[in-house]
């Protein structure tokens, strides 16, 4: 018996040997990368530690020290795929692999904001510095902000300055993407904005060379991102009111009416807001469109007394009302002293057209359109003075 317990006393002592053994051996390709690293030589210890990953890639440890090491070279991109490879086995260095990325990443944010600064310098000073070397200083800010992203690519704030620098740059399709990335991580009003402007900028441009299909795909592009931004913030202004512009833009206008009723009721004294809404109801084939038309020309008036645009469109409509009424009387074939309803509507529009000549007294045309509606409100010796009136500033 004592025999036997001896022979285990001998085998547990080999085992516990070989644990201890196994502990306290480490790779030498480890051991001599560590040595390197001391001393700061990187090229070696990067070539111990891919020796090393490569015999043995479930080395967690080499794994971590290649990253610092290539952190070291500058070669992040290195760095990110080695602390990934790392992480992937164990979690062990995961508090220094973390760290290690926040300190990339916040230097070289700063030296992306240093290199803009001194652009934006460059140009405020206009002195004798180059357009070309400020220019320099924007490709070297968005090198930077590049870098940042590659070791935290879920900064909002990087890709914000990335955006801001490609606007600068006059790269509006990279602007946009950069943008897009930081609303996807942090929605914002301004965020958003700044998309939706590059998008018509765009579609500008490309109305300006005439390509309508272009132009047509950029400010549809800019509505989807309006209606991104509305459901973030329904409560925007500015948003409202640049979606009712593009659907008129794109003659779209039975898509914007909702939206402009939706922001007469927000900002019923917005004069802009009922002009727009009435010249969309003045294009209606019919009496009661027209009327609907004058009654928010009017409430622009109600804004502003001396809005041209608001008291052309009104007279106008006015005109058109009793034009109708007019033609109807005539095409019974009744006599025209039988039904005299449209002479209140010329009558209305003689006093809008007065008021445009007292707002514009060297204008012809509203003398001119003023004399026809007191001819056709049958307001003779009215319509013959402002007539000469009319020919007597033509002949200035």
């Amino acid at each position: 018996m004592m025999k036997y317990y001896s022979l285990f006393v001998f085998i547990l002592f080999i085992l516990v040997g070989l644990t201890v053994t196994g502990f306290q051996c480490g790779s030498a390709d480890v051991t001599s990368a560590k040595l390197y690293i001391q001393h700061e030589e990187w090229d070696k210890a990067e070539a111990s530690l891919t020796k090393e990953v490569t015999k043995n890639p479930a080395n967690a440890e080499a794994w971590f020290l290649l990253g610092q090491t290539r952190m070291k070279k500058l070669n992040f991109s290195g760095m990110m795929d080695a602390f990934n490879n790392s992480l992937k086995i164990s979690k062990e260095f995961e508090k220094n692999i973390s760290d290690n990325k926040m300190f990339v990443w916040g230097q070289t944010l700063n030296q992306g904001v240093g290199f803009y600064n001194k652009y934006v310098s460059a140009v405020k000073e206009n002195s004798q510095t180059p357009k070309d070397s400020a220019r320099m200083f924007l490709d070297q800010a968005i090198a930077a902000y590049d870098t940042a992203l590659i070791v935290n690519p879920d900064s909002a704030i990087t890709y914000q300055n990335l955006a801001i620098a490609y606007h600068l740059n006059g790269n509006v399709d990279q602007e946009i993407s950069a943008m897009k990335e930081a609303v996807r991580r942090k929605p914002a009003d301004d965020e958003y904005t700044s998309i939706i402007n590059a998008y018509i900028k765009k579609g500008d441009a490309a109305s300006d060379r005439n390509n309508k299909q272009e132009a047509t795909e950029d400010y549809n592009n800019a509505i989807t991102s309006l209606h991104e931004a509305r459901t973030f913030d329904p409560s925007n202004q500015d948003f409202l009111s640049t979606m009712i512009e593009l659907y008129v833009k794109l003659n779209r206008t039975n898509e914007a009416k909702p939206y402009m009723y939706e922001a007469i009721a927000k900002d019923p004294g917005n004069k802009i807001l009922h002009f727009n809404v009435g010249v969309l109801l003045m294009q209606g084939d019919n009496i009661d469109s027209i009327k609907a038309a004058i009654t928010h020309f009017d409430a622009a008036l109600q804004s502003d007394p001396s809005y041209e645009p608001a008291l052309q469109n009104i007279a106008v409509c006015n005109v058109k009302i009793g034009s109708e009424l007019k033609q109807a009387v005539i095409n019974s074939g009744a006599k025209e002293n039988s039904d005299k309803s449209y002479i209140p509507y010329f009558k209305k529009a003689a006093e809008y057209f007065q008021r445009l000549t007292v707002l514009k007294p060297e204008e012809s045309k509203y003398y001119d359109a003023l004399a026809t509606a007191y001819a056709n409100a049958e307001m003779t010796k009215e319509a013959r003075k402002a007539f000469e009136k009319a020919d007597a500033l033509r002949k200035k």
